[in-house]
């Protein structure tokens, strides 16, 4: 069972049925004159309902961090990309203030919109990642090698997916040595923007770097891809690598415990079919997680204010068809 994201204007689910006979019902009822009023809950379901709803609410203050886009011919830019983006949403994570999107979710979206590989979420795409994950913010990044051949620059924005803005970009520079300096003036700086104060024990939670050791980071950041793209296996053995480089580079051991389990359902290799994603043995999950039907409700029944980005479209919406296989 395959599903694909189909992009449709808001008007037309309204004004056009679609006769898919394996169509959720909840698309169907879309196609109808007037609102379908929901089923009255059996009095079991209440307790599931309103643990729902309180999950939804909390979804308001979600931040989410996918990978950054690395610009650049260099062959370190990619690795390093993930690298920081995953350390990054580490670092926000760790205040109070701020939840973090499910590391699996967001893993899940970006294989089915096909940016696992590159990771470029940008102002044109951010809404709709947003969307899908329930994320209210998403801290969308680069890094690029600048003119002196020495010098990386981190930059990021914040773009709010209620309101459809981009909030103006940060940044911090710094050679590769000292790169995870400059991820944490980064880090600082995106609190700044969030307006979220740290307590003292946050603030030295943040400023501890994780390892020192280039090569340790570079595996860490090529098993972070690798598990976008649901090559867990491959992930592991990066994780391993990066823990073997630096016995201390705690984050690189608990990756590497965290998809020990996907990789155990999963490929060393896995199978690609062109224009749908990625296949391993934790396809059933990916499409249980894509096909709550809370995600199309979201989308479309959110309001957007007429303070627009140009380049932060809001007048879409995302329809996820179910097709059975025989």
């Amino acid at each position: 069972m395959f599903m694909r994201p189909l992009r449709m204007h808001p008007g037309a689910l309204r004004s056009a049925c679609i006769p898919v006979a394996s169509l959720s019902v909840w698309l169907l009822a879309a196609c109808g004159s007037g609102p379908t009023p929901a089923p009255r809950p059996a009095a079991g379901d209440s307790r599931a309902m309103a643990s729902e709803q309180s999950r939804g609410l909390a979804a308001q203050g979600t931040v989410g961090v996918p990978p950054f886009a690395a610009n650049g011919n260099d062959t370190t830019l990619t690795p390093l990309a993930f690298a920081l983006a995953e350390l990054v949403s580490t670092d926000l994570s760790r205040s109070g203030q701020v939840r973090i999107v499910e590391r699996a979710r967001l893993g899940e979206v970006l294989r089915e919109l096909d940016l696992a590989a590159t990771g470029r979420v940008d102002s044109a795409t951010a809404p709709r990642v947003g969307h899908l994950v329930s994320a209210q913010r998403l801290v969308f990044g680069s890094v690029e090698s600048l003119t002196d051949g020495r010098t990386l620059r981190l930059g990021a924005r914040i773009g709010d997916v209620e309101r459809a803005t981009v909030s103006n970009a940060v940044d911090a520079r710094a050679p590769l040595a000292e790169i995870l300096a400059a991820e944490k003036a980064l880090v600082f700086r995106l609190f700044e923007s969030l307006g979220v104060t740290l307590t003292p024990a946050e603030r030295a939670a943040i400023e501890a770097q994780p390892t020192k050791n280039i090569g340790a980071l570079l595996a860490y950041g090529r098993g972070v891809q690798r598990y976008y793209q649901g090559d867990y296996r491959g992930a592991a053995a990066e994780f391993s690598r990066a823990a073997r480089l630096d016995p201390s580079f705690r984050e690189a051991r608990a990756m590497q415990q965290h998809v020990r389990s996907y990789g155990a359902m999963g490929t060393g290799t896995p199978v690609a079919i062109p224009g749908i994603r990625p296949l391993d043995g934790a396809i059933s999950s990916t499409i249980d997680r894509l096909n709550r039907p809370l995600d199309l409700i979201t989308n479309v029944s959110r309001t957007v204010s007429s303070a627009l980005d140009p380049t932060f479209p809001a007048s879409q919406a995302t329809v996820i068809i179910t097709i059975t296989r025989p």
